[in-house]
């Protein structure tokens, strides 16, 4: 079974995702950029775009992002904040 860790994906008004996963693919300001457990510590600017969520199960769960946002990474724990929740 694949290492996961925990995931918050908050907007002003509500919280869009919380729970453990196995990867996260987020589209930050130049590019792509992929977290899986034990990932290094890491803060960068979001853009709009599809947000990627895998479960340990294999379920996939995409959040379509209209709106910038911040990330950070810091041991096995994820927070994305986006800027609005219109997804």
């Amino acid at each position: 079974m694949a290492k996961s860790f925990h995931l918050n994906v908050l907007s002003p008004d509500k919280t869009m995702f919380e729970g453990h996963v196995v990867s996260l693919i987020a589209p930050a300001a130049l590019g792509y950029l992929g977290v899986l457990a034990d990932h290094a510590p890491l803060a960068a600017n979001l853009k709009e775009g599809k947000i990627i969520i895998t479960k340990a199960s294999g379920e996939k769960v995409v959040i379509d992002s209209q709106s910038a946002g911040f990330l950070q990474v810091l041991k096995n724990n994820v927070s994305v904040i986006l800027d609005s929740s219109n997804s």
